[in-house]
């Protein structure tokens, strides 16, 4: 603690920054440790989690244009059961997907959200 003190009084004092921005960086900081703060950033972990694998992000553009079951996910990736049921339960344990059932097939849904919209700019 005593290193980053010294850096920042070296900062301070090459007027790279001031002390006042220091405290409102310190305060700002305290606010992202309360409970509240922490439980939106596990959900954040989770989310970012869920999307930073490449086979889920096609899952997901996939499921934006229409609801799917896992056989025609099978289908499209050429990817086995197993694999694209592991990668939708990750997605639906983030809350990014919905599923229902017709009959003995499940289909699932992607919910819309704004992640959903950015990965979407990326894959355009």
């Amino acid at each position: 603690m005593k290193e980053q003190d010294a850096s920042v009084q070296r900062l301070i004092q090459l007027k790279l920054c001031q002390p006042s921005d220091i405290r409102e960086a310190k305060a700002e900081a305290e606010k992202l440790t309360t409970p509240e703060s922490a439980a939106k950033l596990r959900q954040a972990e989770r989310l970012f989690g869920a999307v930073g694998e490449s086979n889920r992000m096609k899952i997901l553009l996939l499921l934006s244009k229409r609801a799917m079951c896992v056989c025609e996910l099978e289908a499209a990736l050429g990817m086995p059961q197993p694999t694209i049921s592991h990668h939708l339960g990750v997605l639906e344990q983030a809350d990014l997907l919905t599923r229902s059932k017709n009959g003995r097939w499940v289909f699932y849904e992607v919910k819309e959200s704004p992640l959903l919209d950015l990965l979407r700019s990326f894959a355009s």
